[in-house]
């Protein structure tokens, strides 16, 4: 039930995310006259909302429920999206992406922390990269809907197809927020699900507790700030935040690949794709990124091997963003490294994968940990596209592709040097980020 609505909640999440570059190639460009850098500074008012809320909502859920707290702002994210279908210019679409950034920015970590405290580290790594490539799966299905709908329903009742993106959006989004009133479990210790019951309650806790791990309680401000003490003192925090924000910087190296697609002639200059089949081509990467994704990080959770995953994924993304920075004189190639880009995604899930692992004994201080990693990678994609992935620099991007290179080889390095230290200090798996203290109180 669980792992159901995540898988959908987050196919909803990065639809509404990506919606705005769907439209824009869609003819929302030329009526609401997006002729500057417009496409990327939506995406970076989204950012700045969500990176702003982003700690704050976790903490929010160290003290509410996330069975109250979660559908709530998916409702009202919807609500921001189906309103986008009226905005007369780019000004409105600025607000209403900082707003839809702020509620949805509960989402992912918060859907996260929730998977961490239902699933033993041994199930882990295929769980996350199955709710991990409902984004992917959204962003296929946002192919086929703008398609659908520019072919169906563009011009119906005076709006225009992407308009109609914007409108059924909205309202799938607001309905399944209401679903999760009933379906999400909270933790373990203080579940409520009305679909489980009493024995079922006690089997959840008692997997846990058998795997070793502590999962979340309702906590004091008292013990939160002592969480955030030993996150700040622990190199594991910079290690795995170095390892992960690198991974997500490096992941938009095919984020504008509709632009690219649309940008191609044929020798008499005319568009060589519709518009129809420019949202289409992409839906071979995302059937990429979902078997890549689902298979290596089952890998990973049959053979242990988390920090193996990412370093080779992290490997197979430097060669892609390596070539697509010497942009070879072939449509064929590019296209070819292009969607090899899609398959490298299992890189982040197995990261967090193995930070479960790694820290299975601080189930506050790792739900902060991850909303600190996605805050700084939304800092990140508010500020490094406007330089590195400018429209006008597409298709080449002579910044972006060989920068996308570096966070490869930096991601690397982070992940061999958290192996160290884990390797070193064994103790932190079974003592937690204090153990030092722990072990001398023993």
């Amino acid at each position: 039930m669980l792992l159901a609505w995540a898988f959908v909640a987050g196919l909803l999440k990065d639809m509404d995310q990506s919606s705005t570059t769907a439209a824009y190639v869609s003819g929302m460009k030329e009526d609401l006259s997006l002729y500057g850098n417009e496409l990327v500074e939506f995406t970076t008012y989204f950012s700045v909302g969500y990176a702003l809320f982003i700690v704050p909502s976790q903490m929010i859920q160290t003290r509410v429920r996330p069975s109250l707290f979660l559908p709530v702002c998916e409702i009202i994210w919807g609500v921001f999206t189906l309103a986008t279908a009226k905005a007369p210019n780019a000004k409105t679409v600025f607000a209403l992406r900082f707003f839809l950034g702020v509620f949805e920015s509960t989402s992912w970590p918060g859907i996260v922390n929730l998977i961490f405290n239902w699933y033993t580290p041994k199930e882990l790594g295929k769980r996350l990269a199955i709710f991990g490539v409902s984004g992917v799966a959204g962003n296929m299905f946002l192919g086929i809907l703008q398609a659908a709908l520019y072919r169906n329903l563009n011009g119906v009742h005076g709006l225009a197809g992407w308009q109609w993106l914007f409108i059924v959006s909205g309202i799938i989004t607001i309905s399944w927020g209401i679903v999760g009133f009933l379906i999400i479990p909270d933790s373990p210790g203080i579940t409520r699900a009305l679909y489980l019951t009493p024995s079922e309650k006690k089997l959840s806790r008692d997997r846990m507790v058998d795997s070793g791990t502590t999962t979340s309680r309702l906590v004091s401000s008292k013990v939160l700030v002592h969480k955030i003490q030993l996150l700040i003192r622990s190199p594991i925090s910079y290690l795995f935040l170095a390892a992960y924000l690198q991974f997500a910087w490096s992941q938009r190296a095919n984020s504008y690949f509709l632009l690219y697609l649309q940008g191609l002639k044929t020798p008499d200059g005319q568009a060589l794709y519709s518009i129809y089949t420019v949202n289409l081509i992409p839906l071979g990467g995302y059937a990429i990124s979902i078997v890549s994704n689902i298979g290596l990080n089952a890998l990973s959770d049959w053979k242990e091997w988390r920090w193996q995953v990412a370093v080779g994924a992290a490997a197979l993304q430097l060669v892609a963003t390596s070539v697509l920075s010497a942009w070879p004189d072939s449509r064929a190639t590019v296209m070819t490294f292009y969607f090899l880009t899609y398959a490298t995604a299992a890189w982040g899930y197995a990261l967090i994968a193995w930070l479960a692992l790694i820290m299975r004994k601080e189930p506050e201080a790792r739900a902060i940990l991850v909303a600190l990693a996605v805050t700084l990678v939304y800092i990140g994609h508010a500020t490094i596209p406007l330089r590195a992935w400018r429209v006008n620099d597409s298709p080449r991007y002579p910044i972006g592709f060989p920068l996308s290179a570096a966070f490869c080889a930096g991601s690397i390095l982070a992940i061999l040097g958290l192996r160290y230290y884990v390797g070193k200090y064994p103790d932190v798996l079974d003592w937690g980020l204090d153990w030092e203290a722990k072990q001398a109180e023993a």
